[in-house]
C-alpha cells in the first residue's frame, strides 16, 4: 500500500513536470513574435571564397524552409544563405551560442561584404547583442545574407530566425523567463538541502548540492550564460565549460547513487570499482581544464572526447546497477531514483539524437532547453527520494534497534534461565542430598551417644542447626516447591521464617489470587529475600511491611517494602544487593522507586505480568 502512494506520487510529479514542460514549449516556441525563413545551404569542401560561395549557393534549388539547419556531425564548415525581408529594424538571430566562428556577409551589388563576426573562439563583447545568442541587425540595402559557420568536428545545430524590433522585447522576455525558472528551482533546491545538511547532518545533502551546482552549471555554460556573465574574457573557456561541468555532475551522481543507497553507519558496496571510476572522472576533469583539447590534433582531440563519452557511459550504467541492485532491498527508494534517471536519459537521447541531421521542430526545443529539463526533472525527484530515503533508513534502523534489544532480551532470558535453573539444581542437591545426609548422621550419632547425654544433647543441637541453614540456603536460591504452590504460599513461609528468627518483626500483606510465569515469580521471590537481607544487613529496623498486590487490567504487579530503619542515601550509598534488584526489575521490564530517609525507607516496585516482560 505504502509502495502504491509513492508510486503515485512519483506519476503525479511526473503528469506535473510534463505540463510545465509543455507550458514553457509553448511560451517559447510560439511563432507570432519570430519568422523562420527560407534557408540554402551549402558544405565548404573546397575552402571557397565569400564570393565563390555566393555564386554556388544562388544556383541551389533545394531549400530549408523552416529557418532550422541540422547536418549533425561534419569535417567541414558551411555556407548559408538567407532570403531577408524588406522591413527595417528587423533582426537576425542564430539561436545557438556554441559555434565555434561566425561570420555574417550583406550583399551589396552581387558583392558579399562582412559585417560581423563572432563566435565562441573570439571574446563575448564581440557579439552584437548582450545575449547567448548571435545576433544581427539587418540593413535595408542588403538583397539577403550569406553565412559562414565553421564547427569542424563537432555537431551543428544552425536556428535561424527574424525577429521584427517591435517583437524582441517579447522574444527575450519569454526566453528569459524559462531561464529564470529553471534557475530560480535549482536555487531553491540547493537552499532546501543546505537545510536538511545542517539539520540533519548528513553528507549525502552536501553531495546532492554539489551534484545540482554542477549541472546547473553546465545548463548555464550550454546556454552561453556562463560566458555572458562570468568569463566574457576568456574564449577557452566558453568551450571547455561544458564538458567540465559534465564530467563534475556524473562525478557526484555516482557519489550520491554511492550514498543514497547505504545508510550513513555502512560502507557502500562496490565502493572500490565506484572510487576508481572517480579517479578517471577527476583525471577527465584535470585534462579539460588545464589542456587545451579543442585546438589539439584531431586525432587527440577525438580519442580525448572518446574517453569522455566513454567514462559518461560507465558512469550511468554504474548508477543503473545501484539502483537494480538495491531494488530488491528497497523498492521505494529505488523507484525514486531510477524515475529520476530515466526521465533525465529521456531528454538526454533525445539530444543525441538531435545531432544526427534530424530536421524536426522540436529538435530546437530540446537543443535548447531539454538539457535543463531533464536536469531540473532529475533533481526534483531526487530531492524527494533523499526526504523517503531519511524514513527508510530511520525506520530500519528502528528495526534493526528493536531487533537488538529483542536479542538482548533472549540472551538475558536464556542467562536467567540458566542460573535459575543451577539454583534449582543446588537447592534440590542441598535440600534432598546433604540434607538428608546430616539428617542420617544426626540419627546416627543420636544412637551411639545414647550413654553420653551430654554429648548427645550437644551433638543434637549443633546438627539441628546446621540442617536449619542448610535448609534456609536451598530456600534462598529457590524454593524447591515454588512451581507448584505459587509466590504466595512461598512468601507467607519465607516471612514466617524470618519472624522465627526475631530479627525484627515481618508483616506480609498479598492480594495476588493470579498465577504468572516462573520468571516472574522466582524474580519477585528473588527481590523480596534480597530486600529484607538489606534490611536486616544496614537498616537496623524492628519491623518490616511487605505488600503486593496486582492490577487486573493492565497485569501490573506492585511490590511495597517499607522499614523503620535508618535510611540511606539513594544512587550514592547503594550496595551490590540493591544493583541486583534495580538489575532484575530491569529485567522484568519493570520500575523502582526508592525514598529513604533517617525514619526509614520505602521501596515501590512495579513489574509487567505478560509472560514476556521487557516487551509488554
Amino acid at each position: 500500500m505504502k509502495n502504491n502512494t509513492k508510486l503515485s506520487a512519483i506519476m503525479l510529479s511526473l503528469v506535473l513536470f510534463s505540463g510545465l514542460v509543455f507550458w514553457i514549449y509553448r511560451v517559447t516556441q510560439e511563432n507570432n513574435n519570430f519568422q523562420e525563413p527560407v534557408i540554402y545551404t551549402l558544405s565548404d569542401e573546397k575552402a571557397m571564397s565569400p564570393l565563390l560561395a555566393y555564386k554556388v549557393i544562388l544556383n541551389k534549388k533545394d531549400s530549408v524552409v523552416n529557418g532550422f539547419f541540422n547536418p549533425g556531425f561534419s569535417k567541414y564548415k558551411w555556407w548559408v544563405y538567407v532570403n531577408t525581408p524588406n522591413e527595417i529594424g528587423d533582426f537576425l538571430q542564430i539561436a545557438n551560442p556554441h559555434i565555434n566562428e561566425i561570420r555574417i556577409y550583406t550583399i551589396q551589388n552581387e558583392q558579399p561584404i562582412l559585417a560581423y563576426e563572432s563566435g565562441d573562439y573570439f571574446i563575448f563583447s564581440k557579439r552584437v547583442l548582450n545575449d547567448p545568442d548571435f545576433w544581427f541587425q539587418i540593413p535595408n540595402s542588403t538583397n539577403g545574407l550569406l553565412i559562414e559557420v565553421d564547427k569542424k568536428g563537432e555537431s551543428l545545430e544552425l536556428p535561424i530566425r527574424i525577429v521584427a524590433e517591435k517583437e524582441m522585447t517579447q522574444y527575450l522576455s519569454n526566453q528569459k523567463m524559462a531561464y529564470g525558472i529553471f534557475i530560480g528551482w535549482m536555487i531553491f533546491l540547493v537552499l532546501l538541502n543546505l537545510f536538511l545538511w545542517a539539520s540533519l547532518r548528513d553528507n549525502i545533502h552536501f553531495f546532492y548540492i554539489l551534484f545540482v551546482c554542477s549541472s546547473a552549471l553546465w545548463v548555464i555554460s550550454n546556454w552561453g550564460i556562463g560566458f555572458q556573465f562570468f568569463w566574457p574574457n576568456l574564449p577557452e573557456m566558453a568551450s571547455k565549460a561544458r564538458p567540465i561541468f559534465s564530467t563534475t555532475s556524473f562525478l557526484f551522481i555516482v557519489e550520491l547513487a554511492r550514498k543514497y543507497f547505504t545508510p550513513t553507519e555502512r560502507t557502500p558496496i562496490y565502493n572500490g570499482f565506484t572510487r576508481v571510476l572517480q579517479g578517471f572522472l577527476i583525471l577527465l576533469i584535470a585534462v579539460f581544464v588545464f589542456g587545451n583539447i579543442l585546438l589539439a590534433e584531431e586525432w587527440l582531440r577525438y580519442l580525448t572526447l572518446s574517453v569522455a563519452n566513454i567514462l559518461w557511459l560507465v558512469s550511468m550504467a554504474t548508477v543503473l546497477f545501484f539502483i537494480i541492485k538495491s531494488y530488491k532491498k528497497a523498492k521505494a527508494l529505488s523507484l525514486f531514483f531510477l524515475a529520476a534517471f530515466m526521465v533525465h536519459a529521456v531528454f538526454s537521447i533525445l539530444i543525441i539524437l538531435s545531432q544526427y541531421n534530424v530536421q524536426e521542430n522540436w529538435v530546437f526545443f530540446i537543443n535548447k532547453y531539454g538539457s535543463a529539463i531533464g536536469i531540473l526533472a532529475n533533481s526534483t525527484i531526487l530531492s524527494f527520494g533523499l526526504t523517503q530515503r531519511y524514513n527508510y533508513y530511520k525506520k530500519e534502523r528502528e528495526q534493526a534497534q528493536q531487533e537488538l534489544i529483542l536479542e538482548r532480551s533472549l540472551q538475558a532470558d536464556r542467562l536467567i534461565q540458566a542460573q535459575e535453573e543451577e539454583r534449582s539444581r543446588l537447592a534440590r542437591e542441598l535440600h534432598d542430598g546433604l540434607g538428608g545426609l546430616l539428617g542420617s548422621i544426626r540419627i546416627g550419632a543420636f544412637n551411639k551417644l545414647k550413654q553420653d547425654i551430654s554429648n548427645q544433647a550437644w551433638l543434637d543441637t549443633q546438627l539441628s542447626e546446621a540442617i536449619e541453614d542448610l535448609r534456609n540456603i536451598a530456600h534462598d536460591l529457590m524454593p524447591v516447591n515454588l512451581p507448584e504452590k505459587g509466590l504466595v504460599a512461598i512468601l507467607e513461609k519465607t516471612v514466617a521464617r524470618w519472624n522465627l528468627s526475631n530479627e525484627f518483626k515481618t508483616h506480609l500483606d498479598c492480594t495476588i489470587h493470579s498465577r504468572y510465569p516462573l520468571a516472574v515469580e522466582a524474580g519477585l521471590y528473588r527481590i523480596v529475600s534480597e530486600l529484607i537481607h538489606n534490611v536486616k544487613k544496614h537498616a537496623h529496623a524492628t519491623e518490616v511491611y511487605i505488600s503486593l498486590w496486582e492490577e487486573p487490567n493492565n497485569q501490573t504487579i506492585t511490590l511495597l517494602v517499607e522499614d523503620n530503619g535508618t535510611g540511606f542515601i539513594p544512587n550514592q550509598s547503594e550496595g551490590i544487593g540493591l544493583k541486583n534488584i534495580r538489575y532484575r526489575v530491569e529485567y522484568l521490564g519493570g520500575k523502582i522507586l526508592i525514598d529513604s530517609n533517617i525514619k526509614g525507607t520505602s521501596i515501590v516496585i512495579e513489574i509487567s505480568g505478560s509472560k514476556n516482560p521487557l516487551h509488554a
